[in-house]
């Protein structure tokens, strides 16, 4: 299991999940100019954005899946920013919500929180 620093809090785990419980936005930020959002589509199909302090800073939509623990993205467009930025993601538990980072943000069992993406409550766009 994946036991990771997130700025005083350890996350729970690595989860498998569904779809349906997966499926929804999800948001990564720093506090400081960068806030990516994320949506996963129950379709299969996602749209992404970074956000900063100057505007939209990048674009991406495509489709993506689970297969275990990882998300698999498979991007259709990409622009700026999030060109070659989703790729594949581990999915987590932490403090009881389903979240997930970028696999490569989870090299060696830590991670730094505003690298994790948290799902929103509500509605998706």
């Amino acid at each position: 299991m994946l036991f990771a620093f997130l700025t005083g809090c350890a996350t729970d785990a690595t989860v498998r999940t569904h779809v349906s419980e997966l499926s929804g936005t999800y948001y990564s930020g720093d506090g400081l100019g960068r806030l990516v959002y994320i949506t996963l589509r129950p379709d299969g199909t996602f749209a992404s954005d970074w956000q900063g302090c100057l505007g939209v800073y990048g674009e991406a939509t495509g489709s993506w899946q689970l297969q275990g623990d990882q998300i698999i993205f498979n991007p259709a467009a990409e622009r700026d920013a999030l060109a070659g930025y989703l790729r594949r993601a581990t999915t987590i538990r932490h403090d009881g919500r389903i979240g997930f980072a970028r696999t490569q943000d989870v090299a060696h069992d830590k991670i730094r929180q505003d690298l994790v993406f948290f799902k929103q409550d509500g509605g998706a766009y």
